[in-house]
C-alpha cells in the first residue's frame, strides 16, 4: 500500500508540473518550423540521445520478464502521445491542449478501477469529475454564434487514455524496477525507434533553413526536459506514492499552460479562470 504522500512528494509534483506545463508552448513553437512528423521524432531524439549513455549501462539490469510492460510503456506513455499531441496542436491552441491534459487522471482512476480492482474514497471521484467538468468547460468555448469543438481535440483525448494506461502499467508491473533504469531504457528506445523508422526513412524533411533553429531548440528542450528528464521523476513519484497521485500533476499542468499561452498571444476569458480555480479544488480533493 502506498504511504501518504510527502513534502518532497509534493514538490516533485509541481516541478513537474512546471515542466509538462510549458511543454505545450515548446510543441507549438515547434511546429512554427517543422511538421508534427517530424517535430514529434526531434522531440523523441533529442530525449533519446540524452540518456542513451545511462539506457545502455541499464540494459542489463532489467529483468527478461519484464521487458513487455517496458516495450508498452515506451510506446503508450511516450512514442505514440508525442505524436498525437504535435498532430493535434496543429489545430488546437497551445493553452487549450495544456487544459485537455488534465483529463489524464480520469482515465488513470478508470484503468485502476477496471482493470487493475484498485480501491477509491470518494474524494478520489469527485476530483476527478470535477477536473473534468473544468477540462470540458475550457474545450468546448462559446463563439458569436454557437458552441464550438475542434475534432482534434479527440487526439488529445486519445493521447491521455495512453498516458493513464502508462501510469497503471508502471504502477503495477514496473514497481520493482528503478526509476532511473526504466526512464533511460524507455526514453532511449523511444529516441531508437524514432531514427530507425521515421528520420532515416525521411531524413530529407529534416534540412535545416535560418527559419528553422529556433523551433528545433524548443523541441530539443522539449526532448531533453519533458520527455528524458521529467520521467525520472515521474516514475519515481508513481512508485512512492500512487498512480491517482502522480497523474494528477496534469490538474496542475494546464495553469502553466494558459499562462505560457497568454503570453504568447492566446485568447483568455473568464470561464478559463474559473476552470483553473476548479482544477486546483480538484486537486486538494485528490490530496485526501
Amino acid at each position: 500500500m502506498s504511504k501518504p504522500p510527502t513534502l518532497a512528494n509534493w514538490l516533485t509534483l509541481l516541478f513537474l508540473s512546471l515542466i509538462w506545463g510549458s511543454s505545450f508552448i515548446l510543441i507549438k513553437k515547434g511546429l512554427q518550423g517543422f511538421g508534427f512528423v517530424e517535430a514529434a521524432s526531434i522531440r523523441l531524439m533529442a530525449g533519446g540521445v540524452v540518456f542513451l549513455p545511462v539506457g545502455l549501462y541499464h540494459f542489463n539490469k532489467i529483468p527478461r520478464e519484464k521487458w513487455p510492460y517496458l516495450v508498452l510503456i515506451t510506446f503508450v506513455g511516450m512514442f505514440i502521445p508525442a505524436f498525437l499531441f504535435c498532430l493535434a496542436q496543429q489545430h488546437v491552441q497551445s493553452s487549450v491542449a495544456g487544459i485537455m491534459n488534465a483529463l489524464t487522471p480520469v482515465f488513470t482512476f478508470v484503468f485502476s478501477i477496471f482493470l487493475f480492482k484498485k480501491g477509491y474514497k470518494i474524494s478520489h471521484v469527485v476530483g476527478l469529475l470535477l477536473g473534468l467538468v473544468c477540462a470540458v468547460m475550457l474545450i468546448v468555448e462559446r463563439s458569436e454564434t454557437a458552441f464550438t469543438l475542434n475534432i482534434y481535440a479527440g487526439l488529445i483525448v486519445l493521447a491521455t487514455i495512453c498516458y493513464g494506461l502508462n501510469i497503471n502499467l508502471v504502477k503495477n508491473f514496473l514497481g520493482d524496477v528503478s526509476a532511473i533504469a526504466l526512464s533511460a531504457v524507455s526514453v532511449s528506445l523511444g529516441g531508437l525507434l524514432s531514427f530507425l523508422f521515421i528520420f532515416l526513412p525521411r531524413h530529407e524533411h529534416y534540412a535545416m533553413n535560418e527559419e528553422r533553429w529556433i523551433p528545433l531548440a524548443a523541441l530539443v528542450l522539449l526532448g531533453i526536459l519533458s520527455t528524458a528528464l521529467a520521467q525520472v521523476f515521474f516514475y519515481k513519484l508513481i512508485k512512492d506514492t500512487s498512480a491517482i497521485f502522480a497523474s494528477s500533476t496534469t490538474f496542475i499542468m494546464p495553469i502553466i499552460a494558459v499562462l505560457w499561452g497568454v503570453l504568447d498571444g492566446e485568447t483568455f476569458h473568464l470561464i478559463h479562470a474559473l476552470s483553473i480555480a476548479g482544477i486546483l479544488t480538484a486537486v486538494l480533493l485528490i490530496r485526501k
